[in-house]
């Protein structure tokens, strides 16, 4: 089983790293993929998953509605809140309180000391998938190609897909198999009505909602990719191409 500890760890200290090394003008650029959000957002974003975490505050309702417009209405709001409460904080000071807090909750990911009461046991791979998305937002803003094999990747698209499941589940609609790399996994029960092939990287930035319905479209597919398209986005439709 992977160490989601030590990777979400790992990842929280590149991105330290990279940000702390970063001029003012592009700390607070846009970035593409989230192009409400500037890095310094991604990061009081990413502090306040944590901080959240700790205090049982956690957007059940997303996981049980996974990718339904009123949910994602409300994790917008939740995730908006980590930005605006961290806005007059310094960067050193949200890169302070969020390695403060990711001590106090790598324990819990490893299953050492149980998680609040409220907060799924599933939440390790939530911190994971997360900064692993927000890491390589960051690299696709500052024009960098770096750690595109890295195992949290595995993980998120392993998540995804199983939402995806989720998602299926009850609409009627068949399965779809996902193969990537050396990977296949099948979303949904049953035997798969379409097949989608894709890198691993972008598989991952597809299923995390960083490519347009057109790009998904250009995935090689067995079957008809249209019934499909839409679970492919648990935070809302991507309008704009994402090339990175």
């Amino acid at each position: 089983m992977a160490n989601t500890a030590a990777l979400y760890d790992e990842t929280r200290r590149t991105i330290s790293d990279l940000v702390r090394a970063l001029p003012e003008d592009r700390l607070h650029g846009s970035v593409p993929a989230t192009p409400e959000w500037s890095i310094r957002d991604i990061v009081c974003h990413l502090a306040g998953d944590v901080a959240s975490v700790l205090e049982g505050d956690f957007p059940r309702e997303f996981f049980q509605s996974f990718g339904d417009a009123d949910t994602v209405v409300t994790l917008n709001k939740w995730t908006g809140r980590h930005i605006e409460d961290r806005r007059e904080h310094s960067l050193e000071e949200v890169l302070s309180e969020w390695e403060d807090n990711s001590k106090r909750v790598t324990p819990m990911m490893s299953a050492d000391i149980e998680w609040p009461e409220g907060v799924p046991v599933f939440t390790d791979r939530v911190l994971l998938t997360d900064v692993t998305v927000h890491l390589h937002d960051i690299y696709g803003a500052l024009g960098r190609k770096d750690d595109r094999d890295a195992p949290g990747i595995r993980i998120a698209n392993a998540g995804y897909i199983t939402t995806i499941g989720w998602r299926l589940g009850g609409t009627g609609l068949p399965p779809v198999l996902f193969v990537s790399g050396d990977s296949e996994r099948v979303a949904g029960e049953g035997e798969p009505a379409a097949t989608v092939r894709a890198d691993r990287f972008e598989m991952f930035r597809a299923l995390s909602g960083r490519r347009n319905p057109n790009q998904i479209r250009a995935f090689d597919w067995e079957g008809d990719p249209e019934p499909y398209i839409t679970y492919f986005y648990p935070y809302g439709i991507r309008e704009e191409a994402l090339e990175e």
